[in-house]
């Protein structure tokens, strides 16, 4: 028997797009990583959905959206309009509470940036803070050379092991209690797809776009949601984890925002620790809102 995806198809921006919208309460947005799919949110989902109405989708390529037009280069505006069409479609109106997970971290700031009056307040969990300008190719050309790797990874006929194995080395040791079996079926469809890849090209080739985007944005439009920047840091006290904690609360202070470093933690502690990521979500939010 073919499973069913959960969650619902809408068209936003013209894309058809993968929604999944679970549980009651005040609005929260979830926003995954640079190759993040709905399913990497998962085991959070589960823990919050109970007091809150917690939304994820697929950005374009990724999961089971529809991919970017070829030469459509990801940008901070168009993640804004269309955060905006989603929430018109799945009947939000009160103000969002926006948690992005490390590249998303940058859509989170822009969108609250640029929507101050749909955002409740603002999460970045491990988010990307870049501290010098990083674009040093034209867009348009490290568009056209992403589509192409793309091209070569696909005429490669690489085993479709390899992205699900790439996911499982970056959110190891998996959640607790590991995946289900539908779980594992949808990591594989996706993961092992051609689609997937060409999607992960071409966002992370946009980095320097999006940061610079959000660079101007931050010059004229203020960040006015309560903010909390989340920090995933080793264990051990080594130079890296030194300089990570140093960096995000940097990040913290740039933004005026509340800082939180979880020990010991990794970047995908959100598959990991979802009871620790829960926690500091709800903890937050509902400050945030009960102050508003």
């Amino acid at each position: 028997m073919q499973l069913q995806p959960p969650g619902a198809f809408y068209t936003i921006c013209g894309l058809r797009t993968h929604v999944v919208v679970e549980g009651q309460g005040p609005p929260l947005l979830l926003l995954a990583a640079l190759g993040g799919n709905w399913f990497d949110f998962d085991h959070l989902a589960e823990l919050l959905r109970d007091r809150w109405t917690v939304i994820r989708y697929d950005r374009p390529g990724y999961g089971l959206s529809d991919p970017l037009p070829p030469g459509q280069i990801p940008s901070i505006d168009d993640e804004n309009r269309r955060i905006d069409e989603l929430l018109d479609a799945v009947g939000v109106t009160e103000p969002v509470v926006v948690a992005g997970h490390s590249l998303a971290s940058l859509y989170a700031e822009g969108f609250a940036r640029g929507r101050p009056e749909r955002v409740a307040a603002v999460i970045m969990l491990d988010g990307s803070y870049v501290m010098l300008p990083l674009q040093m190719v034209p867009p348009g050309l490290s568009n056209r050379l992403a589509h192409l790797t793309a091209h070569l990874i696909k005429a490669l006929r690489l085993p479709r092991s390899a992205g699900i194995r790439g996911h499982a080395i970056a959110t190891s040791p998996g959640p607790p209690g590991g995946y289900t079996a539908e779980q594992r079926h949808w990591i594989g469809e996706v993961l092992g797809g051609n689609r997937y890849p060409r999607a992960l090209l071409v966002e992370q080739v946009a980095f320097g776009v999006l940061n610079s985007e959000l660079v101007v944005m931050r010059r004229t439009m203020p960040l006015t949601a309560p903010t909390l920047v989340v920090s995933a840091l080793p264990g051990r006290r080594t130079p890296v984890r030194l300089f990570w904690n140093w960096k995000q609360a940097r990040y913290a202070r740039f933004l005026g925002a509340d800082y939180a470093p979880v020990i010991p933690a990794r970047h995908f502690f959100i598959v990991q620790q979802p009871d620790v990521a829960a926690g500091l979500i709800e903890d937050f939010a509902a400050r945030a809102i009960f102050d508003r």
